[in-house]
């Protein structure tokens, strides 16, 4: 992998340094590794929880919609900060809140780590959150300005798989870790690598100045010498506070009763309403309301946010299964998440490169179809009786979840250059709203205990939720369709 990131700076020969073409190289390779390291820590801390819930429950005696708060908070907040994080990123520079990002991920793990309630567990969680939307904006700004431009695209993918694989492995990681010394030290595990992305871009890459040169925040280009975007303090307020009544209506927060969730729900469509309203004329929007009416992105928008919903549904629904209906270990249960998490990482490089030729819309479609047949495959009793055939038909979930990589591509692609920061940003924020109503709905259905009907059943909605999606697929375009500047 360090090879390949060399690559990418040595056959960009018209940038030469005094350190050489291959001092260069390495040079860059070590940034972009330090920026990816930070960058995990988001990913890896979604995806490796799931095995540890259930023994958060034990210890603190809970039931399973209480803690999948913990998923659900983590999500939402994620969702919430990601627009507040990347304005500051365009305001106060990448660098500066990348740091500030990753050393606060670390320092909220402590405190995780060490929670002697399961009030300060959630309230680590949010800092993480937070911290963790900061480290995803700016560490993507970053690679844009480290690596060269002939070879930009190149190095996004590389980076972009790194984290992908980090999301995969987290369930496995993280049963071997709760397996071993419990699901204290999972949280630590964050630490090292925090301080350790910290200290490599702290050292390696400068602040802006009025030089440029290897090691620098701040590239070369009249685009990026233009003065930053003013923040939209209205439009990012007000979405964030539509997102926590969303929360709330959810029943993510607090385990909230019905009544207060009907009322938290008023809000939200309140919240929302007048949002639209005041972003429409926002002369630079935190999120445009007009690219929903533009057919491919919503197609997208609603493919990304079900099939999310269908991922973070089977984090929760799986290891509880496992661990606790089948008698297995949380080593095990990380094993058998690999199946739907490591098998797309494999086949989404192919996704894509279909898609170039196919087009979209039959990739993405005949993908979703797959994952649907899996999902139902799943809410038949005989197939959760074991683990490896839960692991199975997973790998096919996996599978067509992997085939729909080009789902990403698709939306970008439907807006102009000058606006796919702000669509990027709005696909990110349905993404991990997806996330939270998925654990949720995971929790809600298992309630007070885990059995096998109501796994079942989760399967099952799952598998309804797929279908959503495949058949919102149909709306991404049949061949490539790139919206020019």
């Amino acid at each position: 992998m360090t090879d390949d990131l060399a690559e990418l700076v040595d056959a960009d020969t018209t940038e030469s340094a005094t350190a050489g073409p291959h001092g260069r190289g390495r040079l860059l390779s070590a940034v972009m590794l330090g920026v990816a390291s930070g960058a995990i820590l988001v990913p890896l801390n979604s995806t490796m929880l799931a095995v540890a819930l259930p023994g958060v429950m034990d210890e603190f005696g809970l039931a399973a919609s209480t803690v999948t708060a913990l998923v659900s908070l983590y999500l939402g907040c994620v969702a919430i900060a990601l627009p507040i994080a990347g304005s500051l990123s365009d305001r106060y520079g990448a660098r500066r809140i990348f740091l500030a990002g990753v050393l606060g991920f670390g320092a909220a793990s402590i405190v995780a780590a060490v929670a002697t309630s399961f009030v300060v567990l959630e309230a680590s969680r949010v800092l993480q959150a937070a911290a963790g939307a900061l480290v995803s904006t700016s560490s993507a700004a970053l690679i844009r300005q480290t690596a060269p431009a002939a070879r930009r695209g190149e190095a996004f993918g590389l980076f972009d798989l790194l984290v992908s694989t980090s999301a995969a492995v987290g369930p496995f990681v993280g049963g071997v870790i709760v397996g071993w010394f419990g699901w204290r030290s999972m949280f630590l595990l964050a630490v090292p690598i925090a301080l350790g992305s910290a200290v490599v871009v702290g050292l390696l890459i400068r602040a802006p100045s009025a030089a440029s040169g290897i090691g620098e925040a701040s590239p070369s280009g009249s685009d990026d010498t233009a003065p930053p975007r003013p923040l939209d303090v209205p439009g990012l307020l007000l979405l964030g506070l539509a997102i926590v009544a969303f929360l709330v209506a959810l029943g993510a927060i607090g385990g909230t009763d019905s009544t207060i969730r009907l009322l938290a729900t008023i809000v939200v469509l309140a919240l929302l309403a007048v949002f639209v309203a005041v972003e429409l004329r926002a002369e630079h929007p935190a999120v445009d309301p007009r690219l929903l009416t533009r057919r491919t992105f919503s197609a997208a928008l609603v493919g990304v946010f079900g099939a999310t919903v269908v991922l973070h549904g089977s984090f929760i629904l799986v290891p509880l299964l496992v661990e606790r209906l089948l008698a297995q270990s949380a080593t095990t249960s990380g094993v058998v998440l690999l199946g739907i998490a490591g098998v797309a990482a494999i086949v989404a490089p192919f996704g894509g490169r279909i898609s170039d030729r196919r087009g979209r819309r039959l990739v993405v479609v005949a993908g979703s179809l797959v994952s649907a047949v899996g999902l139902a495959l799943l809410a038949l009793p005989p197939a959760i009786a074991s683990a490896a055939v839960v692991a199975a038909l997973l790998g096919v979930v996996g599978f067509g979840n992997g085939l729909t990589s080009p789902r990403q591509a698709a939306a970008l692609e439907s807006v102009e250059p000058a606006r796919v920061g702000m669509a990027a940003g709005t696909y990110y924020t349905g993404r991990y709203l997806g996330g939270v109503v998925g654990a949720s709905l995971a929790g809600a259905l298992l309630g007070t205990a885990v059995t096998a009907a109501g796994v079942s059943l989760g399967f099952g909605i799952l598998a309804g939720v797929m279908l959503v999606v495949t058949l919102a697929s149909l709306g991404l375009p049949g061949r490539r369709a790139v919206v020019p500047a």
